[in-house]
Parts: structure tokens; sequence; C-alpha cells
């Protein structure tokens, strides 16, 4: 009895061995995942560089909310950054509440404040600030009634820029007051032209790599594009830094949704049909940065 006991195990065995072996020979061969980066960066603890910010406001018509936008700013634990902060022709005292903020912070030093007798449109002014900005410099772009979400931005950001293979980053943003997540998703850099944007907020760059751009793109009836400021340049330098930028998922950057600032939808979709109708551009293969503002 015991063997036969003994018999009927080892003959379960051995069907239950066939059976397995069978369901692997029928399965079909599935083709592994492709990252849409050759690889993902990752922050490097206690860098050895400060690297240089510089922060790139634009600002129309912020009222109050600014406050909160530039102590954002000042409120950072960190020392090598400045900012450019450009009044795009506010009229509702906007502009002089900027100047007494900037004047009693502590950091006028760290300040370039510009104020525009007529308005040039957001993509206009982000251009005239980086004409003034040495390659090195790592451009750090916020909206003018928006602001950053914590004191340790900049220190988060310098820790991925220790990877000198890094040329740019798009992340994660919340909405206030709800504090939605917002729709940032990883790109695909060499589809970023034809697919939905989602390259957002907190978008940061080397201001090497924005000088790359054709000023021409930016241009459409003889004048700087009014709308779809953002897709302008992130799209041309996502072509430009295939492999070399990141999305970071931690939320950086708070969107304020209780402005009454919004951008004329019509126009917007004329400017980003041009954007998508321009030609590509082809992947750096390097692009160095040095302190004599000279880029390759």
């Amino acid at each position: 009895m015991k063997k036969f006991v003994l018999f009927l195990f080892l003959l379960a065995i051995v069907f239950a061995g066939s059976f397995t072996v069978a369901q692997n020979l029928n399965k079909k061969y599935v083709e592994p995942v492709q990252l849409t980066q050759p690889f993902a960066f990752k922050p490097i603890p206690f860098p050895l560089k400060n690297l240089p910010f510089t922060f790139v406001i634009v600002g129309v018509n912020n009222g109050a909310s600014v406050a909160k936008t530039l102590d954002s700013v000042f409120s950072q634990n960190y020392e090598n950054y400045r900012l450019i902060y450009i009044d795009d022709a506010s009229d509702d005292g906007s502009f002089e509440l900027v100047r007494d903020l900037i004047f009693d912070s502590g950091h006028l030093g760290r300040v370039t404040l510009v104020q525009n007798e007529k308005r040039l449109g957001k993509l206009a002014n982000i251009c005239r600030a980086l004409q003034t900005c040495e390659d090195p410099e790592i451009v750090v772009v916020l909206e003018g009634e928006d602001w950053l979400a914590h004191e340790w931005v900049l220190q988060k950001l310098n820790s991925y820029y220790a990877d000198s293979d890094l040329w740019m980053t798009y992340g994660q943003y919340r909405d206030f007051p709800t504090y939605q997540l917002g729709i940032c998703h990883e790109a695909k850099e060499n589809r970023a032209r034809y697919e939905p944007f989602g390259a957002s907020h907190l978008k940061t760059f080397y201001a090497a790599l924005f000088k790359k751009i054709r000023e021409s793109d930016f241009i459409s009836g003889g004048e700087f594009l009014q709308g779809s400021a953002d897709l302008a340049y992130m799209i041309p330098m996502l072509e430009l830094a295939n492999g070399h930028c990141q999305f970071i998922s931690e939320t950086l950057y708070i969107h304020n949704r209780q402005t009454n600032i919004c951008e004329d939808r019509e126009l917007q979709m004329r400017s980003e049909k041009f954007i998508r109708s321009l030609d590509p551009y082809p992947p750096l293969t390097a692009l160095q940065v040095n302190l004599c503002g000279e880029s390759s």
C-alpha cells in the first residue's frame, strides 16, 4: 500500500512538471519595454558645486499674489542664484508692489528688475532675458502668479544638474487651492512636436541650450508669437537635448488657479499650429558651456 501511494505521488510530480514545461513552451516572447530615455538621471547627494541658477519671471497684472511668488524665491536655502523680473506693462499697480517687495527683501543685489512701457508678450520677454544670461546659468522659469513648492527646490535641482550630461528638466506641479496633481508627464523627446504637450512646470534648462534655438522659429508675421510660449521653446529644446532631459515627478511648483490671467484660446491654437508645423531639430551631440559665455 505504501509503495502504491509513493507511486501516485511521483506520478503527480512528473505530470505537474510536464504541464509547467508545456505552458512555458506555449508562451510567446514579449519584447521588453524600451525607456524613452537611454537612462534616467538621479539626484546626486552632496554635490561638490553649487551651480548658478537664474529665475526668469514675466509678470503681468499679478496683483498681491506676486508677494508669495517672490517670497518663494528669496526663501530658497541656496546662495548661488539671481532673479530677472520683467514687468510686462502692468496697469494694476503690480510693478510698484514688486519694486517695493524687492527693495524690502534684502536681496536687491540678486535682482534685475525691468519695466516695459509696452506689452511685448511672454515669449519676447523670455528671449530678452536669456540674452543677458551666460551659457552656464541654469534658467528656472516661474510664472508671475505662481510659486515654488518649498525652500529646497534649488537644492534639489542642483543635485540633478550635478550630472553634467543633464541639460534640461521639467516636472510636476499642483494646482492651488485644490492641490490637485498636475498633468505633466515624461515626454518622448524625438516626438515632442507631434504629441500632446506635457513638459511643463517646473521648467529648467541651461541658457546655452536655449540659445541653440533659431530666433526665426519664435516669429510669425514679423513679430514674436503671442501664444503658447512654453511650447515655442520647450519643444525645440526637448529635440535638441534628446537623451539629456529629465522629468522630475516630485512636486516642485504650485500653479495658482485663482488668478484671472488667461490666454486667448484662438491665439494660442494659431501659435501652436505654427510651432508644430516647423521642422524638428536634430539632437545635439554635445553641449559645452564655460564662464566666457561661449558654447558649442
